[in-house]
């Protein structure tokens, strides 16, 4: 099971770290990917993590999910085309696609949110073209797993465990990790 969280200069750290450390507890392979050309990435709050792979050399084969985190970076995912058109390509396969934050204005200029239901940080609302926001931490819709923001990362990465391992491995990870399951 792999799936590829993408990080570029600006990312919400709490959103791709909390993520990336759940995913690897449940045993799901996750490799972060540099869209910057450099793997090294520095975060909203200037953290800089050393990403796995750029997105020039990952290996898209067998990928499960495609996973973004928020933060004011969007702006600099929203601006790469080749991860863009990998998001269109994942979305009519009907392949999992996770945005937390303000990443849901990707896919929602896309327009891979129409008739969806979706939720994102406030205020960026109205780049969920044709969505239906929910008022809900974490919000899933076919393919399509959309979150809230910063305070919901734990509830973000948790809803990607289960889809891809089930609520059991949900369960017993929030048991290990002192984390109560709303």
């Amino acid at each position: 099971m792999k799936t590829l969280l993408f990080l570029t200069d600006g990312f919400e750290e709490i959103e791709a770290i909390a993520t990336v450390d759940i995913l690897r507890r449940a045993g799901i392979e996750i490799t972060t990917v540099s869209t910057t050309g450099k793997v090294n990435v520095v975060g909203k709050h200037g953290i800089e993590v050393k990403a796995d792979s750029l997105f020039e050399e990952i290996t898209k084969k067998d990928v499960e999910m495609l996973i973004l985190p928020g933060g004011p970076g969007v702006s600099n995912l929203d601006k790469h085309q080749e991860l863009k058109e990998l998001i269109n390509k994942y979305n009519k396969e009907g392949r999992w696609i996770a945005a937390i934050c303000a990443a849901p204005i990707i896919a929602g200029k896309l327009g891979i949110l129409e008739g969806k239901n979706a939720i994102c940080y406030p205020g960026c609302e109205a780049d969920l073209k044709g969505a239906n926001i929910q008022d809900s931490p974490v919000v899933v819709d076919g393919n399509i797993i959309t979150s809230k923001g910063p305070g919901t990362a734990f509830q973000f990465a948790l809803k990607i465990v289960e889809v891809l391992k089930g609520k059991e491995k949900v369960e017993e990870l929030s048991k290990s990790m002192c984390y109560k399951l709303q």
